[in-house]
């Protein structure tokens, strides 16, 4: 394929559209102008019909140039090939017939042509997205929907890492490009064979080193580079669903094993777990449901400047997270000034930070957080009282804090809260039996661990501005 003929393919996205339009609107108008009321537009009959032609005859020409990539299924490719040149053939009589006078024959051309485009369309939409894709918005009221609902895991330890976990999380995500029906780049990722062979730019994954494995790279690019993935728009993967496939690569699952034959640490404790019952799906971000608008452009500088790193929680998503990782003296105005975009603020890191009783206070005041990380912290049973103030708390980090089990007691009545952390902290022994009969909802992590930075953790940020 050379490049001029690679080139005029890629404008097939955009020439398809056009004789859907054309077409549509000849037809209405041929339908239209056989009421008297409506003669007068019959001149535009044929107009149309031929903008449509010329539009379909083009696009079935780029089409063609675009298949020869070898990136798609045959069998979808084959059919969506000739419903188009049907398309374009049946056009080329549509706009012959629409000078005549024979109602009969226009009547059966309309009716093929409409059908012709249907399926054609039909078709290009299975290729381009993926099949299923007419009807996935239907998931919600179907039984059979792979992207809705994970198949039950009774217990997950006796899980298959690859067919279990990981293979459904790559064909919920990546399926639409990497699948029998499309294979973007010259990958599959629908089974074992097609993973390890790789795509036309070599292997994906190195089993073992998931920061050496292109497929993992690409995953944790900023959304806004051309070569992330999945790409804008397409539904991207969790925080959770990325941890899974940083701990399947890295521990070199490979694709027989039981999750019970591998290694788990800690911090993925609570992935896991969450997929073993009986009406799981997979489990969603703590980002709230209702929407709100976004922070000022000037608020959110303000607090960059000030060394806070603020980021959105997903790909067009309102909601913001907030890391203090690059300030090493924070003050009570700084931390004040999470007061600006409280409304949008549901995720707050502060680990390593020492803060004074007033910020701790400061931050009980945050309402809308879903998710706080403060290991590592000068936190104590004094001021774990402010965020008890915290109604929609539901992960706690507090691993490495000097809080004892009279402390967490406080946390007893947020009724959100679903996990929290307590390696390393005053917490022993008997304490963690009695505090999980406290809080039976709870997933508590005792541990004695040190939960490990995954490459989702890390962001590039930039020093704030020296001060004048």
């Amino acid at each position: 394929m050379n490049a001029f003929t690679d080139f005029f393919g890629r404008f097939h996205p955009l020439l398809v559209h056009l004789p859907i339009g054309f077409l549509l609107m000849a037809l209405v108008l041929q339908w239209l102008c056989n009421k008297k009321k409506y003669a007068a537009i019959e001149p535009a009959v044929p107009v149309a019909f031929l903008l449509g032609m010329i539009s379909a005859i083009l696009s079935c020409i780029s089409g063609w140039s675009l298949a020869t990539g070898g990136e798609y299924e045959e069998a979808t490719l084959e059919l969506h090939r000739w419903m188009g040149i049907g398309v374009a053939v049946v056009s080329v009589a549509a706009y012959y017939f629409s000078r005549q006078t024979k109602l009969v024959v226009k009547s059966i051309l309309a009716v093929v042509l409409f059908l012709l485009i249907l399926l054609a369309g039909h078709l290009g939409g299975t290729l381009t997205h993926g099949e299923g894709f007419l009807t996935k918005g239907l998931s919600g009221i179907t039984k059979d929907s792979a992207s809705s609902a994970r198949k039950t895991i009774v217990n997950v330890q006796e899980a298959q890492v690859f067919n279990d976990i990981i293979q459904p999380v790559l064909l919920d995500k990546c399926g639409t490009c990497h699948s029998a029906k499309k294979q973007k780049g010259g990958l599959r990722l629908d089974g074992q064979e097609w993973i390890l062979k790789g795509g036309k730019e070599g292997e994906v994954i190195t089993l073992g080193n998931a920061e050496a494995s292109e497929l993992y790279k690409r995953i944790l690019l900023d959304p806004l580079e051309e070569k992330h993935m999945p790409p804008k728009g397409k539904p991207q993967l969790t925080e959770q669903e990325i941890a899974l496939l940083h701990w399947w690569i890295s521990s070199n699952a490979g694709f027989a094993k039981k999750v019970k034959e591998v290694e788990q640490p800690a911090s993925l404790k609570p992935a896991l777990l969450a997929m073993q019952s009986a009406a799981v799906t997979m489990q969603k971000p703590a980002i709230p449901d209702e929407p709100v608008e976004p922070a000022a452009p000037t608020i959110l500088d303000t607090l960059r400047n000030a060394g806070i790193v603020v980021l959105p929680v997903a790909t067009n998503s309102n909601y913001l997270l907030a890391n203090f990782v690059s300030i090493s003296e924070i003050s009570e105005k700084t931390v004040g000034l999470l007061q600006l975009i409280s409304k949008q603020l549901v995720w707050l890191k502060l680990g390593y930070t020492s803060l004074t009783d007033k910020s701790w206070q400061l931050i009980g005041q945050c309402n809308n957080l879903t998710r706080l990380q403060v290991d590592h912290t000068n936190l104590t049973d004094a001021s774990v009282r402010y965020l008890t103030s915290l109604p929609k708390l539901q992960y706690l980090n507090l691993v490495g804090t000097k809080i004892t089990a009279q402390g967490v007691q406080q946390l007893k009545g947020m009724a959100k809260l679903e996990s929290m952390y307590l390696g390393q902290t005053m917490v022993k022994g008997n304490d963690i039996t009695v505090l999980k009969k406290l809080f039976p909802k709870v997933q508590i992590d005792s541990g004695n661990y040190r939960v490990e930075n995954l490459a989702t953790d890390t962001q590039l940020v930039k020093a704030p501005p020296a001060k004048k």
